[in-house]
């Protein structure tokens, strides 16, 4: 089993056409039962700014992926990339590590890789493998960002920095419109000195930001319009799949907004200034330029990091076959031994024989298979599911 990626990116496509490409939960349910039609029953997929990928685990041919994706986002003829094996395995390392990011060796990719998995794990669209490489991906970076150790920077950092080189941010009121990470990490920077009003469509999804942020205030979503006369700033950043501001919705007010969905949540027709992905571009390529000390160290680490995840893939493939096999054997020989207690009149001492003699007789019939599994003298491992009737659970 290997691991594969299809997916589009920031260089690939421009931020218009990435949003088109944009996975809300309930897409990523849709397309996961898509990759299940095919046969596909472990996939991750990851949704971001500057991003849009599904990883998946295949055994069988997986040359239908690529007109899949493009196909369900009404995209044939589009640009994407198409990896399978150790490249897809690198990209998912270099990905995680922002290697890949616009903003290289950016802060917030590792979280939004952790919530892609966790997201996968709550839906149950993955398994064992799947599972295994993005957890090990996760810590490899964890480990490399404490080793190669860099100024914290993100896309909302250049965004405040672009913001505040505009507009004093001081005593402003500030809508902030969705609850996610980039929506969140707005907080600490203008918290302290400003009104900060959040408009989002649950409000349970704010009361942890609350607990440590109490002078939030928060309206429902569906009221975010009606103040926009009263704030000074506008930040959107929803995973909304359409505008939830229109032109004439800001009209001449608020003083500036800052937008950092894909897709947009602001008409780009806003008379409004407006600071979004594309206009902090020049910002990110001079930051990239004082980002990329220690970058050949963290590709060298990368690669022996790939070397030892297809060791490792191979060995838990291994291991889950042998437990399955020691799993069936004790089954068959319970199974056995049920039939015999209930045809024979033993003693209790009798009984106890009998069930021990018969699990050590069914895993004794495993044993050789065992060992040429273990050895890796067996190249099929399909060869032995027919065989012994094996029905591996891989969630």
């Amino acid at each position: 089993m290997q691991l594969a990626v299809i997916g589009v990116s920031h260089k690939q496509l421009s931020l218009e056409e990435r949003g088109v490409f944009s996975f809300t939960d309930t897409k990523q349910l849709e397309f996961s039962g898509l990759l299940l039609n095919e046969g596909i029953e472990q996939c991750v997929i990851l949704s971001t700014c500057n991003r849009s990928e599904v990883y998946v685990m295949y055994e069988q041919n997986i040359d239908f992926l690529k007109s899949l994706y493009l196909t369900y986002f009404n995209q044939p003829q589009s640009p994407c990339y198409f990896k399978k094996g150790e490249d897809a395995l690198r990209h998912l390392l270099k990905v995680t590590c922002g290697l890949e990011s616009m903003l290289v060796r950016e802060d917030q990719i590792l979280g939004q890789v952790k919530r892609a998995l966790e997201f996968s794990k709550s839906m149950q669209l993955g398994g064992k493998e799947i599972y295994f490489l993005f957890q090990e991906t996760i810590n490899f970076v964890k480990k490399i960002k404490t080793k190669y150790i860099q100024p914290s920077l993100s896309l909302t950092h250049l965004a405040i920095t672009e913001l505040s080189e505009r507009i004093e941010l001081k005593d402003k009121k500030i809508l902030i419109c969705g609850a996610g990470e980039i929506s969140r990490s707005f907080v600490p920077y203008l918290y302290k000195e400003n009104t900060l009003i959040f408009a989002n469509r649950t409000k349970a999804n704010l009361n942890d930001l609350l607990e440590t942020f109490p002078n939030i205030q928060i309206i429902p979503f569906e009221n975010r319009k009606e103040i926009l006369s009263n704030i000074d700033i506008l930040i959107s950043a929803t995973s909304s799949p359409h505008i939830i501001f229109e032109a004439k919705d800001l009209d001449s007010f608020p003083i500036c907004a800052v937008d950092l969905a894909l897709p947009k949540d602001i008409d780009k027709k806003t008379v409004v200034p407006c600071i979004d992905l594309e206009s902090l571009e020049e910002r990110i390529h001079i930051n990239n330029q004082l980002r990329t000390q220690d970058e050949q160290k963290i590709l060298d680490a990368i690669e022996d990091m790939i070397t030892h995840l297809s060791d490792k893939l191979d060995s838990i493939k291994n291991d889950y076959m042998i437990q399955s096999l020691q799993k069936k054997s004790l089954e068959v020989a319970d199974q056995t031994y049920q039939l015999l207690a209930r045809k024979l009149s033993l003693s209790k001492k009798d009984e106890y024989v009998l069930e021990k003699t018969l699990r050590a007789a069914f895993m004794q019939v495993m044993k050789e298979p065992i060992h040429f599994i273990k050895n890796g003298q067996i190249d099929d491992i399909a060869i032995i599911h027919k065989l012994f009737d094996i029905k591996e659970d891989i969630k």
